[in-house]
Order: C-alpha cells, then structure tokens, then sequence
C-alpha cells in the first residue's frame, strides 16, 4: 500500500508544478506586455518636423507622372515614402487640375501638406494616416497667387520686388513654377508674370484654384 500511495503523489506532483508554471508564465507574458506596450509606441514612426516652418496656405500638385508624387516622411528626397498623390489630371488642351492640400510647414525646399482633396488622391501608410501629413518636393507644388505686391520678404512692410498686374492681368497670371518655402500666411515661389521674365518672392495668402481665380475680399497684402 505504502508503494501504491507514493507512487500516486509523485504521479501528481509535476501536474501541479505544471500548473503553477503556467500561471507564473501568463503573469510573467502580462507584465511583459504592459511594460513593451510604452516602447512600441514611442518607436511608433513619425513624420519628421525639425526645424521646419510653420505656415497656413493652400496649393496643389503640379506632377504628371503616371504613377502619382512621393510623400516622404521628412524633408529629403532619401527619406522614407509613406504616401502617394495621385498624378495631376489633363481636363482638356492645356488644362490641368491636381489634387489641392493645405500646406503646414516647409523645410529646405520641401512642403509640409495635409487635408487633400479629393481626400481619395491622398493616400498614406498605415503608420503613418492618422498623422495625416507627409512632405512632398517644393518643385512638384503650384499655388494661384491673390495678392498684387510681390515682395522680398515675409512681412507686409517688406520690399516690393514688382507689382503683379498690368493691363488685362493680375496676381492669377504669374506662372508659379517652384514653391519654395512658406512662413505665416506667405508663401516664397518663382515663377513668370505676363510677358516677364522669372522672379522669385513671397506672396501673401495664395488660394489652390486652378480654373478660377483667388477670392480676395477679405484682405489683401
């Protein structure tokens, strides 16, 4: 009897040692989690904004590219794409319409945007969409400049470079060719004005109209 009864609690034993296992490892995977959970979300990727610009104005794309503009996770064109803009649409013989989008910061050429629309021709990474934000090539921007003074510097009292209008033409006739950068409600291009030759200066609250000109009765640099 005394053989069967040993035998019968060393047969128990290593169940309950299991058990006891398991309960600790489930604790121990808790409390592993609860303290990777942190880490993950500050290793979480980020679109870099050090050091950019902040500005609040609205413009569109000017690419043609079939396969749509790169929107890189920072201000270099080595950086990482975490989007796409779809390509800029031909409505008919010299006319085109890109996809417009509020432009946030800038940096070094390159444009901070968010808030497209069509939202549908903005598209983000998984990581990356509830930002909602990304940075694309200043060279691959256009905005429709409203403001008649064309300046030196982002400020009302600064320089005039020229004087945007002539007979039968306005603001909306300079061809923007390059956005450069922006700064408050400024925004620094290059571009042609009618029969001109290429200037390059800020320009005070440019629209994203494309068929139509800004709406600028509410203020005017």
């Amino acid at each position: 009897m005394r053989r069967d009864v040993s035998r019968r609690t060393r047969a128990k034993r290593p169940v309950a040692a299991r058990r006891r296992e398991t309960r600790l490892g489930l604790v121990a995977a808790l409390l592993a989690s609860l303290l990777i959970a942190p880490d993950a979300a500050a290793d979480a990727p980020t679109v870099d904004t050090t050091g950019a610009s902040q500005c609040k104005a609205r413009g569109f794309s000017t690419d043609t590219d079939p396969n749509g503009t790169n929107v890189r996770s920072a201000p270099r064109a080595g950086a990482s794409v975490i989007g796409r803009l779809s390509p800029r649409a031909r409505l008919g013989p010299d006319v085109y319409e890109g996809v417009e989008f509020e432009i946030v910061g800038s940096k070094d050429g390159w444009l901070l945007i968010q808030n497209a629309d069509p939202a549908a021709d903005f598209k983000l990474d998984a990581a990356h969409a509830a930002d909602g934000r990304g940075w694309i090539s200043g060279k691959l921007a256009g905005v429709t400049l409203g403001s008649e003074p064309f300046r030196a510097a982002p400020r009302r009292d600064a320089a005039i470079v020229a004087h945007l209008s002539g007979k039968n033409w306005g603001p909306d006739s300079f061809g923007v060719t390059v956005v450069h950068a922006c700064q408050g409600g400024y925004v620094e291009v290059t571009g042609t004005p009618n029969g001109g030759k290429p200037l390059r200066g800020w320009s005070w609250r440019p629209c994203s109209n494309q068929l139509t000109t800004c709406d600028r009765s509410d203020w005017n640099d």
